[in-house]
């Protein structure tokens, strides 16, 4: 029975162990985000159709295009376009003709029967053979993470558009090897965080449009204490005078 490829799984509580500790006297500071996250052949992918996804897939391939091996698996909410030889998988939303690729999946060697992904440079300087510890030296504090006891664990860089996801399960192993990346479009910053969680703000509270949420279950979960404000805040803006053009 087919499945959909590995997605992110609800981000659990666990607590990363191998986060960088330089002592006292050296405080770690999260280096600056890199200026260009993709390069190479699936730096425009994000967005392309289909057909312009199942040309990049073949012009990565090497050989005849017309013998690519090209998996084409739809399902109720979403459409993948894989080839395992090229080690990229493409998510596209909604499943049908007008879908457009929302994730980029790029594969280690041997990660669920793909090869590694090789036609450009991986993202965020990163590379294959990097650890779960060095991934953090290298981009900073993720702003999220998820897996742990029996699911692989992974850490996201949402503001980067970046998912990280590790072949082991244990939060304490600091050489976790990669074991394949998740691309998306960058989460605004200007969102600020959640409300509830403190976590990077995915979107606004549809009323008020000041209190920002990471997810809907941290907006119904805050709700109790956000409802009188929200109704405050969301009675100040609509009297609020309207801006006219200069």
């Amino acid at each position: 029975q087919d499945k959909h490829p590995p997605q992110r799984p609800t981000p659990g509580t666990a607590t990363m162990t191998w986060q960088p500790d330089l002592g006292d006297d050296a405080p770690w500071v999260p280096p600056e985000p890199p200026e260009q996250l993709l390069a190479g052949p699936v730096a425009s992918v994000l967005g392309a159709s289909a057909s312009a996804a199942k040309a990049l897939l073949r012009s990565l391939w090497g050989g005849d295009v017309e013998e690519a091996e090209i998996e084409d698996k739809a399902f109720s909410d979403c459409r993948y376009l894989s080839c395992k030889n090229v080690g990229l998988s493409l998510r596209l939303r909604p499943p049908g003709d007008m879908g457009r690729v929302d994730v980029a999946f790029l594969y280690g060697e041997g990660a669920d029967g793909y090869s590694a992904y090789s036609a450009g440079p991986l993202p965020a300087g990163l590379a294959w053979g990097d650890r779960s510890r060095g991934v953090v030296l290298r981009l900073g504090e993720p702003s999220d993470k998820f897996g742990g006891g029996r699911i692989p664990t992974g850490i996201a860089y949402e503001t980067l558009g970046l998912d990280v996801h590790f072949q082991n399960c244990s939060w304490e192993d600091a050489n976790n090897p990669i074991k394949f990346l998740s691309l998306y479009v960058a989460v605004d910053q200007s969102l600020g965080m959640c409300a509830k969680c403190a976590k990077q703000a995915k979107f606004r509270c549809s009323q008020c449009r000041r209190c920002s949420y990471c997810s809907s279950a941290c907006q119904k979960e805050d709700w109790a204490r956000h409802k009188e404000a929200c109704a405050s805040l969301s009675a100040c803006t609509s009297m609020a005078p309207a801006r006219s053009a200069a």
